[in-house]
């Protein structure tokens, strides 16, 4: 973070806040399950730390990804330090291209979300049963992927593309009639049918 973010005076507090807490629950989320993290941090899932050079290898680790594509550990950092990661004689530094926030943007939520806790038989309660097979079907893949069939990788990756239209079209519905927030995944284990 540079001083100028650290004071607010680049782009105020709130906008510093609101980017931390955010990206900190994600950064959090995302060493819990080691997805894009160093490997030093997928080991101590709470601890959160700014990736720096001596991290190991390129952000552009992820199977299949572009050059330009960065796992999701260094997109959240991305977004709390508030510029791009870009590397330069050989380091990498968040000296890219300033990423614009715009709070308008930002999905408010129901808090604590849960299936079970939906009226049956209703739209939302449906989206959100779809949500929860999807995110269990990618965990048993993943699962599988961790207990010798690493072939499975591609797969589960491809679930994790359809756990996140399925995640976005819940976060479009409202919470219910006139609320000002909409629905979120509840990554809950669906049960076998």
């Amino acid at each position: 973070m540079t001083s100028t973010d650290q004071d607010g005076s680049a782009d105020g507090p709130d906008r510093r806040t609101a980017l931390q807490l955010a990206a900190t629950a994600a950064v959090s989320g995302v060493l819990a399950t080691g997805t894009g993290a160093p490997a030093s941090a997928a080991s101590e899932p709470s601890a959160v730390t700014e990736p720096s050079a001596a991290d190991g290898p390129p952000p552009a680790v992820q199977a299949e990804a572009g050059a330009d594509e960065l796992a999701h550990y260094y997109r959240f950092w991305e977004i709390v330090q508030g510029r791009r990661l870009v590397k330069t004689h050989g380091y990498w530094s968040f000296d890219g291209p300033r990423i614009p926030f715009d709070p308008k943007g930002v999905h408010r939520l129901v808090e604590n979300p849960d299936t079970q806790k939906l009226e049956k038989g209703s739209a939302a309660r449906k989206a959100s049963e779809r949500c929860d097979r999807a995110y269990t079907e990618m965990l048993r893949t993943l699962n599988r992927v961790f207990d010798g069939h690493p072939g499975e990788l591609r797969h589960a990756q491809r679930q994790m593309e359809v756990l996140g239209e399925k995640a976005r079209a819940l976060m479009r519905m409202p919470s219910a009639p006139g609320a000002k927030t909409f629905l979120a995944p509840a990554f809950q284990l669906a049960e076998d049918r």
